[in-house]
């Protein structure tokens, strides 16, 4: 393959593979967020 063609198919891996990849990581990220917030809830109803 040229490089033109190999240029295109990165180019067009990263316009698909990329916006999946943000809300994957946003998804991890709210997940550990609730987690975080839920053991801070638990932690403070047990010392009451």
């Amino acid at each position: 393959m040229d490089r033109k063609t190999l240029n295109r198919i990165g180019l067009a891996a990263a316009i698909l593979l990329v916006p999946g990849g943000l809300i994957l990581g946003a998804g991890l990220a709210a997940r550990r967020y609730r987690k975080r917030t839920e053991d801070a809830d638990a932690a403070k109803a047990d010392s009451q």
